[in-house]
This record gives structure tokens, C-alpha cells and sequence, in this order.
């Protein structure tokens, strides 16, 4: 039957992009029902079938600094390839008529949002704020002219206690080149935010694909996760005169939390996120980085020790290195105690 690709400018097709969500996760138990409201920058094309029935949709936008970068993100999908190939090259057209000379995804505009699909394995349930998605989008993007670009790994530390082991030397090196720690609470987390913000623009302005943002916007993005930190955890670092100099951003798994939740933000489900959160038993080192000026130094394992080390004072029985590059040398710090627990791949368009 034929595929018609049209804006979801209406309110019925705006319905439908939430349609076509519950149909490709229903009876998907580690699913975590979106909050995020809909995308309100770029063209959101739905595509439907025949019998007016909504198959898949997207976002396509140019990112704000780099605008021959076009994006392709908010893609959720049945397993339709005629479907999902007529979506994507209207996607493409219309970014490349607004200038584009590459079409990235799925991306959500930047990389300070949500952006990777998960290709696997898919028998471990996922951590909070994972990429999660039906093993079949990869292939669905590869038959409509994508093909991967970057690829990225989370490891699974099974042993903390090796992995603080191998990485105490560097802790101690640094506190006694006068390094000095400071713990990010939830306390402090707000007046922290600045100095976070700071230290990402000059620790991560390098990589690829990078593009920078606002506090504002960097706020927006961050102040949500206030509630999953915990004490201990996640830490700044400071060079002995004081000026920070690196970060690692460090929480609880509350998947299963957030998963309670179902989609809602009442005080009911609140109240459910409260109750699940305590049964978490992984901590999640979502993001880790230095200050250039300060590569080499030991301060990335230093850090990475402190996060080891608190998890495991708090009963925490595994930790995940989490959406690391695959040429990320970061990677090794889990050393003989870590393995691979999931893959992820960014997709450019090459047709």
C-alpha cells in the first residue's frame, strides 16, 4: 500500500507521534515511557501507511552551530522498511534543501542530547538514561542508505573492589601533588551546575561532533538529574590553587525507578520512584573527563577510584562505565575487572 510522509503539524498528528511510541514498546518491560515533550525546533514528519495508519516518525533539524550538519532524531518506528525508507529520504531531502552536507542520527540536534541507537546484546535490562530501542532500527536505517559512522561501548565493572585496587596510586599520587576533591550533592548541586557547565565546555569542545550550548540550555538538560545524586559519588576536582580542573559524574541505576514511574510526574509516581530507588544495586559513571592542561597527570583515574570506591562503601555491587567512544582511552580503567556490556552506533547518510 503506499507510504505518505507529511508534517505532524496538526493535533491529531501530534497524537500520533505518541501513537506510534506505545505500539513499538508495548509489552517491552524495560521501556521508560517518555516525559520529554515534543520536539518544538525542526520538521517532525510522521509517515503513514495506506490505511492511514501512523508507521514511523522523526525530527529532522540543522544544528544551531554547525548548520551543514543536518540531524535526524525523535525516531521511533514499527519494523516497516518501505515505511521508514520513505520517512528518512524525506528527511534528508529537506535538510539537505536547508543546506545540509551530511544527515547524522539518530541525533536529536546535538550530542548534549539524546543521540546513539543501542545495537546490542539486548539481554541485560538497561541503566537509567541508556539509549534503548527494538533491535530492529539499526537495519531499518541501513536499508534506507545509513551506515555507521561512530560506534560507542558501556562496560560493566563486576568487581569495584579490583578496580578502586588498580587506581588507589593515582588518588594518593594526586592528593600529594596537591590535587584536592569535592564532593557534587544534591545539596550543592544547583550552585555546582556553572562550574560543571565550565568544565565540560573545555573538556569535551574536541570531540566529535561536538557543538557548544548555553548555560541555559546546558541547565535545562542537567538540572533533572539532581534526584539521582547521591553522596560520595560524584566529585570536582581542583588544582592546588583551586581552579577546577575535571569531573566525574557518578549515580545510582535507578532504571527500575524511573520505569515505576510510567511515564508520569504526580506525587504518586514520585512516591514510586522513592520506593524503587533504594533497591538499586549499580552505580553508573555517566560522564568522566579532565582539563587538557591536566591530561596525563592520573586526575581521570584518580576520580574514577573515588566513584569505585564510594560505590562499593554504599553497597553498591557493580559499576558501569557508561556511552564511552570506542577509541576512548578511558575505557581501560576498569582494567581486568570490567566487560563489555552493551554497543552502541551513531549513522551517517551515504547515499
Amino acid at each position: 500500500m503506499p507510504v505518505s510522509v507529511e508534517a505532524a503539524d496538526t493535533p491529531r498528528a501530534q497524537a500520533d507521534l505518541q501513537r506510534i511510541e506505545r505500539a513499538v514498546y508495548a509489552g517491552d518491560p524495560f521501556h521508560i515511557r517518555s516525559r520529554d515533550p515534543l520536539p518544538t525546533e525542526g520538521a517532525v514528519l510522521i509517515a503513514y501507511d495506506g490505511g492511514r495508519q501512523p508507521i514511523a516518525c522523526c525530527c529532522a533539524r540543522l544544528q544551531t552551530a554547525k548548520p551543514d550538519i543536518g540531524t535526524i532524531g525523535s525516531f521511533q518506528a514499527r519494523e516497516d522498511k518501505v515505511a521508514v525508507q520513505a520517512l528518512l529520504e524525506s528527511a534528508v531531502r529537506l535538510l539537505r534543501a536547508q543546506g545540509a552536507k551530511r544527515v547524522i542520527g539518530p541525533m536529536d540536534g546535538d550530542t548534549w542530547h539524546p543521540y546513539r541507537f543501542n545495537t546490542g546484546p539486548f539481554s541485560e535490562r538497561p541503566f537509567v538514561k541508556e539509549p534503548w530501542n527494538p533491535p530492529y532500527y539499526p537495519a531499518l536505517w541501513e536499508s534506507a542508505g545509513f551506515s555507521v559512522a561512530e560506534t560507542y561501548d558501556s562496560f560493566v565493572i563486576d568487581d569495584p573492589a579490583e578496580a578502586a585496587d588498580k587506581q588507589a596510586r593515582f588518588y594518593q599520587r594526586c592528593c600529594k601533588n596537591g590535587y584536592r576533591f569535592a564532593p557534587i550533592t544534591a545539596a550543592n548541586y544547583v550552585e555546582t551546575l556553572p562550574v560543571i557547565y565550565g568544565l565540560s565546555c573545555r573538556i569535551f569542545d574536541r570531540n566529535i561532533l561536538y557543538t557548544p550550548i548555553t548555560f541555559e540550555t546546558f541547565k535545562s538538560l542537567y538540572l533533572p538529574a539532581r534526584p539521582l545524586l547521591k553522596k560520595g559519588l560524584s566529585w570536582i576536582a581542583c588544582r592546588p590553587d583551586g581552579t577546577p580542573c575535571g569531573y566525574v559524574f557518578t549515580f545510582p541505576d535507578c532504571a527500575d525507578a524511573l520505569r515505576a514511574m510510567n511515564g508520569r510526574s504526580g506525587p504518586l509516581a514520585k512516591l514510586r520512584f522513592l520506593l524503587n530507588r533504594r533497591k538499586a544495586t549499580r552505580t553508573c559513571i555517566k560522564t568522566l573527563g579532565v582539563t587538557p592542561e591536566t591530561r596525563g597527570s592520573g586526575l581521570s583515574a584518580a576520580l574514577t577510584y573515588l566513584s569505585f570506591q564510594n560505590s562499593l562503601t554504599q553497597g553498591y555491587r557493580q559499576t558501569l562505565m557508561c556511552l564511552m567512544h570506542s577509541a576512548n582511552d578511558s575505557r581501560r580503567f576498569g582494567g581486568e575487572a570490567d566487560r563489555l556490556f552493551r554497543s552502541y552506533a551513531l549513522y551517517e547518510y551515504v547515499k
